[in-house]
């Protein structure tokens, strides 16, 4: 169909109802910062005339995590370590460290850095990351 229901009420959530092309539409919700304090699930609910549907629904879970990392002040010519802390994570999930070039540190750059990616227990990991002194 042409019509996307908005049922979600406040300025916490956008609709987009996107486009329709090739027969496809994608639509969006956008929840806002002040609606993600906690894991959440919402459901897409579609009509189409054309596939003969009526309210079906498909639920989507908002998983929420937080993210660590604490400016750090260090002294020149040693070694510096940064730690990233990700908890309520549903399952492990990988750290990506991204230098001040604006590009990822590769776990092969050993000469200038060493990534631990840390291990995942009970929903929390803390990533490494190591400055080498040149």
């Amino acid at each position: 169909g042409t019509d996307v229901i908005r049922t979600l009420s406040g300025s916490n959530y956008v609709v987009s109802a996107g486009t329709y092309s090739f027969n496809t539409q994608t639509t969006t919700l956008t929840v806002k910062a002040a609606a993600t304090s906690a894991d959440s699930r919402y459901t897409c609910v579609i009509t189409s005339n054309e596939h003969q549907e009526t309210n079906k629904p498909t639920t989507v879970t908002l998983n929420v995590f937080s993210v660590v990392l604490e400016d750090k002040s260090v002294t020149t010519a040693t070694d510096q370590n940064l730690v990233c802390t990700i908890s309520g994570l549903s399952q492990n999930a990988p750290v990506t460290w991204i230098g001040p070039d604006n590009n990822e540190i590769s776990d092969s750059d050993t000469n200038n850095y060493v990534v631990d990616q840390g291990n995942y227990v009970f929903g929390s990991k803390a990533s490494t990351l190591t400055i080498k002194t040149a």
